[in-house]
Protein backbone atom coordinates (compact mmCIF):
# COMPACT_ATOMS: atom_id res chain seq x y z
CA UNK A 1 0.00 0.00 0.00
CA UNK A 2 2.69 2.14 0.82
CA UNK A 3 3.61 3.15 -3.06
CA UNK A 4 0.19 3.53 -4.42
CA UNK A 5 -1.26 6.37 -2.18
CA UNK A 6 -0.79 9.33 -1.72
CA UNK A 7 -0.13 9.48 2.09
CA UNK A 8 3.12 10.83 2.07
CA UNK A 9 2.31 13.98 0.33
CA UNK A 10 -1.43 14.22 2.98
CA UNK A 11 1.31 14.06 5.59
CA UNK A 12 3.96 16.81 3.96
CA UNK A 13 0.90 18.73 3.43
CA UNK A 14 -1.00 18.70 7.38
CA UNK A 15 2.54 19.07 8.94
CA UNK A 16 3.51 22.48 6.78
CA UNK A 17 -0.04 23.81 7.30
CA UNK A 18 0.94 23.10 11.04
CA UNK A 19 3.67 25.49 10.58
CA UNK A 20 1.69 27.91 8.73
CA UNK A 21 -1.02 28.12 11.54
CA UNK A 22 1.42 28.17 14.08
CA UNK A 23 3.93 30.63 12.79
CA UNK A 24 0.51 33.19 12.51
CA UNK A 25 -0.61 32.54 16.27
CA UNK A 26 2.83 32.86 17.91
CA UNK A 27 3.77 35.58 16.15
CA UNK A 28 0.62 37.71 17.07
CA UNK A 29 1.63 39.93 13.47
CA UNK A 30 -1.76 41.75 12.46
CA UNK A 31 -0.56 41.35 8.77
CA UNK A 32 -0.34 37.79 8.85
CA UNK A 33 -3.56 36.57 10.41
CA UNK A 34 -5.74 35.04 8.52
CA UNK A 35 -8.82 32.96 9.98
CA UNK A 36 -8.16 29.87 7.53
CA UNK A 37 -5.03 29.29 8.17
CA UNK A 38 -4.84 29.80 11.70
CA UNK A 39 -7.56 26.91 12.70
CA UNK A 40 -5.24 24.29 10.41
CA UNK A 41 -3.24 23.11 13.54
CA UNK A 42 -5.81 21.91 14.68
CA UNK A 43 -7.46 20.22 11.89
CA UNK A 44 -4.31 19.37 10.69
CA UNK A 45 -3.82 17.41 13.59
CA UNK A 46 -7.49 15.92 13.55
CA UNK A 47 -6.16 14.49 9.65
CA UNK A 48 -3.19 13.10 11.44
CA UNK A 49 -5.02 11.30 13.56
CA UNK A 50 -7.28 9.73 10.70
CA UNK A 51 -4.32 8.77 8.60
CA UNK A 52 -3.51 7.10 11.69
CA UNK A 53 -5.91 5.42 12.11
CA UNK A 54 -6.13 4.11 8.92
CA UNK A 55 -2.15 3.06 8.18
CA UNK A 56 -1.54 1.46 12.28
CA UNK A 57 -4.49 -0.58 12.07
CA UNK A 58 -3.62 -1.42 8.54
CA UNK A 59 0.20 -1.96 9.27
CA UNK A 60 -0.78 -4.01 12.37
CA UNK A 61 -3.17 -6.39 10.62
CA UNK A 62 -0.44 -6.75 7.84
CA UNK A 63 2.27 -8.22 10.61
CA UNK A 64 -0.19 -9.66 13.10
CA UNK A 65 3.28 -9.70 14.96
CA UNK A 66 3.63 -7.52 18.28
CA UNK A 67 7.38 -7.41 18.32
CA UNK A 68 7.51 -6.30 15.24
CA UNK A 69 5.13 -3.76 15.75
CA UNK A 70 6.70 -2.12 18.67
CA UNK A 71 9.81 -2.18 17.08
CA UNK A 72 8.32 -0.55 14.20
CA UNK A 73 6.56 1.69 16.34
CA UNK A 74 9.56 2.63 18.84
CA UNK A 75 12.01 3.56 15.44
CA UNK A 76 9.07 5.60 14.15
CA UNK A 77 8.23 7.92 17.06
CA UNK A 78 11.16 7.97 19.70
CA UNK A 79 14.94 8.59 17.74
CA UNK A 80 13.67 12.05 16.56
CA UNK A 81 11.25 12.55 19.53
CA UNK A 82 14.21 12.56 22.20
CA UNK A 83 16.43 14.23 19.84
CA UNK A 84 14.07 17.36 19.76
CA UNK A 85 13.67 17.49 22.92
CA UNK A 86 17.53 16.91 24.19
CA UNK A 87 18.62 19.29 21.68
CA UNK A 88 16.44 22.31 22.12
CA UNK A 89 16.50 21.86 25.80
CA UNK A 90 20.39 22.56 25.57
CA UNK A 91 20.30 25.18 22.89
CA UNK A 92 17.90 27.27 23.82
CA UNK A 93 20.58 28.35 26.32
CA UNK A 94 22.02 30.49 24.10
CA UNK A 95 18.60 32.12 23.90
CA UNK A 96 17.99 32.59 27.49
CA UNK A 97 18.22 35.52 29.82
CA UNK A 98 19.87 33.75 32.72
CA UNK A 99 23.41 32.13 32.99
CA UNK A 100 24.85 28.64 32.46
CA UNK A 101 24.06 28.24 36.56
CA UNK A 102 20.58 29.21 36.54
CA UNK A 103 19.61 28.00 33.51
CA UNK A 104 20.76 24.26 34.09
CA UNK A 105 18.87 24.24 37.42
CA UNK A 106 16.10 21.95 38.90
CA UNK A 107 13.63 23.55 36.80
CA UNK A 108 15.32 22.33 33.51
CA UNK A 109 15.62 18.79 34.64
CA UNK A 110 12.01 18.60 35.43
CA UNK A 111 11.01 20.23 31.73
CA UNK A 112 13.84 17.77 30.24
CA UNK A 113 12.33 14.89 32.40
CA UNK A 114 8.68 15.54 31.55
CA UNK A 115 8.88 16.16 28.23
CA UNK A 116 11.04 13.14 27.35
CA UNK A 117 7.71 10.83 29.03
CA UNK A 118 5.67 12.43 26.63
CA UNK A 119 4.15 14.38 29.51
CA UNK A 120 4.81 18.39 28.21
CA UNK A 121 1.74 19.76 29.81
CA UNK A 122 3.55 18.98 33.16
CA UNK A 123 6.08 21.53 32.14
CA UNK A 124 5.73 22.89 28.59
CA UNK A 125 8.32 26.32 29.60
CA UNK A 126 12.01 26.52 30.47
CA UNK A 127 13.12 28.98 32.84
CA UNK A 128 14.00 32.66 31.69
CA UNK A 129 13.42 31.59 27.57
CA UNK A 130 10.85 33.12 25.60
CA UNK A 131 9.29 35.25 28.76
CA UNK A 132 8.53 37.91 26.40
CA UNK A 133 6.74 35.88 23.77
CA UNK A 134 3.04 35.84 24.37
CA UNK A 135 3.30 31.90 24.61
CA UNK A 136 6.12 30.61 26.91
CA UNK A 137 5.90 26.83 26.02
CA UNK A 138 9.10 25.84 24.23
CA UNK A 139 7.05 23.33 21.80
CA UNK A 140 3.40 23.01 22.23
CA UNK A 141 3.17 20.83 19.62
CA UNK A 142 4.10 17.43 21.50
CA UNK A 143 1.28 17.03 23.18
CA UNK A 144 -0.35 14.80 20.18
CA UNK A 145 3.09 12.37 20.62
CA UNK A 146 1.92 11.18 23.57
CA UNK A 147 -2.15 10.55 21.68
CA UNK A 148 -0.07 8.71 19.29
CA UNK A 149 1.36 6.32 21.78
CA UNK A 150 -2.03 6.27 23.28
CA UNK A 151 -3.39 4.90 19.35
CA UNK A 152 0.09 2.80 19.36
CA UNK A 153 -1.09 0.57 22.23
CA UNK A 154 -5.06 0.59 21.62
CA UNK A 155 -4.41 -0.78 18.01
CA UNK A 156 -3.54 -4.54 19.03
CA UNK A 157 -5.88 -4.48 21.93
CA UNK A 158 -8.90 -3.40 19.24
CA UNK A 159 -7.58 -5.88 16.53
CA UNK A 160 -7.39 -9.18 18.91
CA UNK A 161 -11.00 -8.39 20.14
CA UNK A 162 -12.17 -7.61 16.71
CA UNK A 163 -10.59 -10.75 14.96
CA UNK A 164 -13.19 -13.44 14.09
CA UNK A 165 -16.00 -10.98 13.98
CA UNK A 166 -17.82 -10.48 10.92
CA UNK A 167 -17.41 -7.10 8.86
CA UNK A 168 -20.71 -6.18 10.18
CA UNK A 169 -19.89 -6.69 14.05
CA UNK A 170 -16.75 -4.80 13.48
CA UNK A 171 -18.21 -1.62 12.41
CA UNK A 172 -20.70 -1.36 15.20
CA UNK A 173 -17.95 -1.94 17.57
CA UNK A 174 -16.44 1.04 16.05
CA UNK A 175 -19.24 2.79 15.28
CA UNK A 176 -20.42 2.49 19.39
CA UNK A 177 -16.33 3.54 19.48
CA UNK A 178 -16.96 7.05 17.93
CA UNK A 179 -20.47 7.43 19.89
CA UNK A 180 -18.77 7.13 23.45
CA UNK A 181 -15.31 9.63 22.03
CA UNK A 182 -17.55 11.81 20.71
CA UNK A 183 -19.70 11.97 23.72
CA UNK A 184 -16.68 12.36 25.76
CA UNK A 185 -15.28 15.35 23.83
CA UNK A 186 -18.88 16.83 23.26
CA UNK A 187 -19.39 17.02 27.47
CA UNK A 188 -15.73 17.82 28.87
CA UNK A 189 -15.01 20.51 26.14
CA UNK A 190 -18.41 22.07 27.26
CA UNK A 191 -18.12 22.08 30.87
CA UNK A 192 -14.57 21.25 32.09
CA UNK A 193 -11.90 21.80 29.76
CA UNK A 194 -11.43 22.40 26.05
CA UNK A 195 -7.73 20.93 26.54
CA UNK A 196 -8.76 18.16 27.74
CA UNK A 197 -11.68 17.06 25.47
CA UNK A 198 -8.54 16.83 22.78
CA UNK A 199 -6.58 13.80 24.65
CA UNK A 200 -7.23 10.17 23.98
CA UNK A 201 -10.79 9.58 24.36
CA UNK A 202 -12.11 12.55 22.74
CA UNK A 203 -9.81 12.53 19.76
CA UNK A 204 -10.25 8.75 19.52
CA UNK A 205 -13.16 9.28 16.96
CA UNK A 206 -10.50 10.77 14.26
CA UNK A 207 -8.90 7.24 14.92
CA UNK A 208 -11.47 4.65 14.59
CA UNK A 209 -12.52 6.69 11.41
CA UNK A 210 -9.44 5.95 9.75
CA UNK A 211 -9.78 2.30 10.77
CA UNK A 212 -13.11 2.12 9.79
CA UNK A 213 -12.43 3.26 5.97
CA UNK A 214 -9.53 0.77 6.22
CA UNK A 215 -11.72 -2.09 6.85
CA UNK A 216 -14.44 -0.51 4.67
CA UNK A 217 -11.65 -0.11 2.03
CA UNK A 218 -13.76 -1.82 -0.75
CA UNK A 219 -16.99 -0.78 -0.09
CA UNK A 220 -15.43 3.19 0.14
CA UNK A 221 -13.46 2.51 -3.54
CA UNK A 222 -16.92 1.15 -5.04
CA UNK A 223 -18.45 4.16 -4.09
CA UNK A 224 -16.72 7.22 -3.89
CA UNK A 225 -18.33 9.28 -6.19
CA UNK A 226 -21.42 9.29 -4.00
CA UNK A 227 -19.50 9.40 -0.94
CA UNK A 228 -17.38 12.05 -1.35
CA UNK A 229 -19.98 15.01 -2.19
CA UNK A 230 -22.07 13.95 0.53
CA UNK A 231 -19.21 13.69 3.31
CA UNK A 232 -17.96 17.48 1.82
CA UNK A 233 -21.63 19.13 2.27
CA UNK A 234 -22.65 17.29 5.84
CA UNK A 235 -19.26 17.71 7.23
CA UNK A 236 -19.05 21.80 6.03
CA UNK A 237 -22.96 22.04 6.82
CA UNK A 238 -22.22 20.96 10.45
CA UNK A 239 -19.23 22.65 10.59
CA UNK A 240 -20.52 26.27 10.25
CA UNK A 241 -24.38 25.80 11.28
CA UNK A 242 -24.27 23.36 14.01
CA UNK A 243 -23.67 23.79 17.54
CA UNK A 244 -21.75 20.10 17.48
CA UNK A 245 -19.93 18.13 14.71
CA UNK A 246 -20.29 14.72 15.33
CA UNK A 247 -20.54 13.89 11.48
CA UNK A 248 -17.31 16.05 10.67
CA UNK A 249 -14.80 13.51 11.82
CA UNK A 250 -16.26 10.83 9.86
CA UNK A 251 -16.89 13.46 6.57
CA UNK A 252 -13.32 14.74 7.37
CA UNK A 253 -12.10 11.18 7.21
CA UNK A 254 -13.72 10.36 3.88
CA UNK A 255 -12.23 13.16 2.17
CA UNK A 256 -8.32 12.45 3.25
CA UNK A 257 -8.80 8.95 2.67
CA UNK A 258 -10.29 9.98 -0.74
CA UNK A 259 -7.42 11.95 -1.53
CA UNK A 260 -4.84 9.19 -0.58
CA UNK A 261 -6.49 7.22 -3.12
CA UNK A 262 -6.99 9.11 -5.97
CA UNK A 263 -5.31 9.40 -9.31
CA UNK A 264 -3.02 12.67 -8.70
CA UNK A 265 0.18 11.62 -9.45
CA UNK A 266 1.61 12.24 -6.42
CA UNK A 267 2.47 8.93 -5.44
CA UNK A 268 6.37 9.47 -5.58
CA UNK A 269 6.16 12.50 -3.57
CA UNK A 270 7.96 10.85 -0.58
CA UNK A 271 10.95 9.10 -2.76
CA UNK A 272 13.53 11.46 -0.95
CA UNK A 273 12.49 11.51 2.49
CA UNK A 274 9.10 11.47 4.91
CA UNK A 275 10.30 14.92 6.37
CA UNK A 276 6.86 15.44 8.15
CA UNK A 277 7.39 13.97 11.33
CA UNK A 278 10.75 16.00 11.55
CA UNK A 279 8.99 19.15 10.41
CA UNK A 280 6.06 18.79 12.99
CA UNK A 281 8.58 18.37 15.95
CA UNK A 282 11.21 21.28 15.22
CA UNK A 283 8.85 23.90 13.73
CA UNK A 284 7.54 25.11 17.17
CA UNK A 285 10.82 26.31 18.87
CA UNK A 286 12.31 27.51 15.21
CA UNK A 287 9.14 29.69 15.70
CA UNK A 288 9.60 30.91 19.09
CA UNK A 289 12.99 32.00 18.59
CA UNK A 290 12.17 34.18 15.38
CA UNK A 291 9.37 35.46 17.49
CA UNK A 292 11.80 36.18 20.29
CA UNK A 293 14.59 37.51 18.49
CA UNK A 294 11.87 40.14 16.54
CA UNK A 295 12.70 38.95 12.96
CA UNK A 296 9.30 38.80 12.07
CA UNK A 297 8.87 42.43 13.42
CA UNK A 298 11.72 43.94 11.19
CA UNK A 299 11.29 41.89 7.75
CA UNK A 300 7.26 41.12 8.15
CA UNK A 301 6.81 38.15 5.45
CA UNK A 302 10.79 38.11 4.25
CA UNK A 303 11.24 36.52 8.19
CA UNK A 304 7.84 34.73 7.86
CA UNK A 305 9.57 32.76 5.02
CA UNK A 306 12.98 32.43 6.13
CA UNK A 307 11.52 30.75 9.43
CA UNK A 308 9.68 28.15 6.75
CA UNK A 309 12.89 27.97 5.02
CA UNK A 310 15.30 26.86 8.44
CA UNK A 311 12.25 24.20 9.75
CA UNK A 312 11.92 22.27 6.49
CA UNK A 313 15.76 22.23 5.91
CA UNK A 314 15.67 21.46 10.10
CA UNK A 315 13.52 18.36 9.19
CA UNK A 316 15.58 17.40 6.10
CA UNK A 317 18.21 17.25 8.33
CA UNK A 318 16.83 15.29 10.92
CA UNK A 319 15.24 12.68 8.54
CA UNK A 320 18.81 12.51 6.71
CA UNK A 321 20.47 11.97 9.99
CA UNK A 322 18.00 10.64 12.57
CA UNK A 323 15.04 8.91 11.41
CA UNK A 324 16.13 7.31 8.03
CA UNK A 325 19.19 5.71 10.28
CA UNK A 326 17.28 4.39 12.89
CA UNK A 327 14.33 3.05 10.60
CA UNK A 328 16.66 1.00 9.27
CA UNK A 329 18.63 -0.78 12.36
CA UNK A 330 16.83 -3.20 14.17
CA UNK A 331 15.68 -2.71 17.47
CA UNK A 332 14.02 -6.32 18.40
CA UNK A 333 14.74 -9.61 17.20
Amino acid sequence: MKHNNNFDFLRFLFSFLVVIGHSIILSGKPEFWNDFLAAMPNYSVYSFFVISGFLIYSSFERLNDIKKYIRNRLKRILPAYIFIVIFFSVFLFIFSSTDITNYFSKDWIKYLGANLVFANFLKPCIPFVFTGNPECAVNGSLWTIKVEIMFYAFVPILYYFLAGKSLKTKNLILLILYLLSFTYGYFVGKYYNYEMAKQFPGSLIYFVSGMFLYLNLDFFKNNKTILLPVAIILGVSELYFLPITLVFPFALSIVIIWFAFTSIPLKNFGKYGDFSYGMYLVHFPIIQIFVQQGIYDKYSFFGLTASYIVVILSSVLIWKFIESPFLRKKLLK
